[in-house]
C-alpha cells in the first residue's frame, strides 16, 4: 500500500498504538492523516487534523466521515480491554467489549466504505483472537468477531478493489497492555 501522500484515518489515536501509527504514517509521508480519538484534545501530534470519534456512536462515526471525504486509507485501531470474562462478567461490560471491536469497527468500515474503492482498511486485531484466556474471555470472543469481520468485509469488497487486512499482534507495550 502506498502511504507516501495518501489520506488516512486512524481511530484511537490519542495514545499507545493509535499514536504510534499516527507518528508513522507521518514518517512516510502521508498526505493527510486524521487522528481520531473521543477527546480530540488529547491529540498533540503536530500536522493531524485531529477529529472527534467514539466509533460505537453512529452519529459521531456519521460526522467523522463526512469530515473526512478524502480518506482512502482507515486503520480501525480504538479498543477497550475490560478483563471481563464470560460466564462469571458484567453482561454490560461485555457488551461494551463487542460494541466496540465489532459494531464499532463495523459503523466504521460502513460509513467508510463508499470512499475506499481502490483504497485500504486494516484492521488491528489481536493474537487473542485464536486464543481464550481466563479473565479476557469478552476481548477473546470481541476480537475474534471483529476478526470474522474482518474476512466476511474482505469479500464484500472486492469488487472495489478495497483491500481489507487484519494485523493479529501479540503483546505490545501499551497502556492497555
Amino acid at each position: 500500500m502506498r502511504i507516501n501522500g495518501a489520506h488516512v484515518l486512524v481511530t484511537g489515536a490519542n495514545r499507545g498504538l493509535g499514536r504510534q501509527f499516527v507518528l508513522s504514517l507521518l514518517d512516510r509521508g502521508a498526505g493527510k492523516v486524521y487522528a481520531t480519538a473521543r477527546r480530540p484534545d488529547l491529540i498533540d501530534i503536530p500536522g493531524v487534523i485531529p477529529l472527534r470519534l467514539d466509533i460505537t456512536d453512529p452519529a459521531s462515526v456519521a460526522a467523522a466521515a463526512a469530515a473526512a471525504p478524502d480518506v482512502k486509507i482507515v486503520i480501525n485501531n480504538a479498543g477497550i480491554s475490560t478483563g471481563a470474562n464470560l460466564v462469571t462478567g458484567d453482561l454490560d461490560t461485555i457488551r461494551r467489549e463487542m460494541d466496540t471491536h465489532f459494531y464499532g469497527t463495523l459503523n466504521v468500515i460502513r460509513a467508510f466504505a463508499p470512499q475506499l474503492a481502490d483504497g485500504a482498511i486494516l484492521n488491528v486485531l489481536s493474537a487473542i483472537s485464536w486464543l481464550a484466556f481466563n479473565g479476557a474471555g469478552a476481548y477473546h470472543a470481541a476480537k475474534a468477531a471483529e476478526w470474522a469481520l474482518t474476512n466476511s468485509v474482505r469479500l464484500e469488497l472486492a469488487d472495489q478493489r478495497t483491500l481489507v487486512t487484519g494485523l493479529h499482534l501479540g503483546a505490545a507495550d501499551t497502556d492497555m497492555m
